[in-house]
């Protein structure tokens, strides 16, 4: 008989939960990890043995008093149909309360998530995945942003400003988190300026494969999007791959990758628990975080 305990995820568990990522096609950094274990101390559990081994983690971020966001559901190979997943996924959005949650779900987990209460469905989009290996070259893109726009390397002084037009963009208060994600390490960050308001940000952050992520990217201007994209991918030429994550009915995000000649690897499918969440996903180039956050 295994004996498995349920905790929240530590910083020490990093390389057991890096190992498990690897083994799936999850996009997230290792330094995500941390970042929004300390925005929901709560919000990422482990599934750990006698020895310490962790064989599986579920995440259920309270983002407010209302939301709450999923993912990174998995049990080793090895550890499945022993009623792992369920105690894990049980756990760990029985800490949501009455929140309405969100994920998403490959189309085969469509109706298996329909079955724990996902039964509001989004219509309108899905979640487009793409990642490759080796270096991404982003001489395609356009490097001329429209008149009167300055991209700018992130400082803290700018933060006011980005969560300025992230809140009116997801309708929520975010500083926290947009703070503690543009001070990791292995992120860079530019912010977007036309008569000195914002008008976009984006990032790119080394991710648990060592590819370049990139996201979130939002911004008024798919002009704008262009270039800040293909300067990030840039920014980072140790990057042993690429990943981000697109939104099917902004076309323009989807341009700007097929100008890089990538297939979508995977399509995910939007669920909630009550009721859908709605914004201007035209200002939405790459999401934030796919397993973390809605946007």
């Amino acid at each position: 008989m295994i004996r498995v305990k349920l905790r929240p995820f530590m910083k020490e568990d990093i390389p057991d939960v890096v190992k498990i990522a690897t083994q799936s096609t999850f996009q997230y950094c290792s330094e995500s990890l941390e970042s929004w274990s300390k925005h929901d101390p709560e919000g990422i559990k482990v599934a750990v043995l006698d020895s310490g081994k962790v064989i599986g983690l579920c995440a259920a971020i309270n983002h407010n008093e209302n939301f709450c966001f999923g993912g990174t559901f998995i049990v080793l190979e090895e550890y499945r149909r022993l009623e792992i997943g369920h105690q894990l996924f049980s756990a760990c959005f029985a800490h949501a309360g009455i929140r309405n949650i969100g994920l998403n779900c490959p189309s085969e987990m469509l109706n298996s998530y329909k079955r724990r209460g996902f039964t509001v469905f989004e219509e309108s989009f899905s979640s487009l995945e793409y990642e490759c290996k080796g270096r991404l070259n982003a001489e395609p893109l356009s490097n001329q942003l429209p008149p009167g726009v300055d991209l700018i390397p992130f400082e803290e002084c700018y933060l006011d400003a980005m969560s300025a037009y992230d809140r009116a963009l997801i309708g929520y208060d975010r500083k926290t988190i947009l703070k503690a994600h543009c001070k990791e390490t292995n992120t860079k960050t530019l912010v977007a300026f036309k008569k000195g308001i914002c008008v976009g940000f984006g990032s790119v952050k080394l991710n648990v494969s060592e590819a370049a992520r990139v996201g979130p990217l939002y911004a008024n201007d798919p002009a704008i999007a262009e270039v800040m994209f293909k300067r990030l991918v840039d920014a980072m030429p140790e990057a042993k791959g690429f990943a981000a994550v697109t939104i099917s009915k902004n076309l323009a995000a989807n341009e700007i990758i097929r100008k890089l000649g990538l297939p979508v690897h995977d399509n995910l499918l939007r669920l909630y628990t009550k009721e859908k969440m709605f914004i201007n996903t035209m200002k939405v180039f790459c999401q934030f975080d796919v397993d973390f956050s809605p946007f």
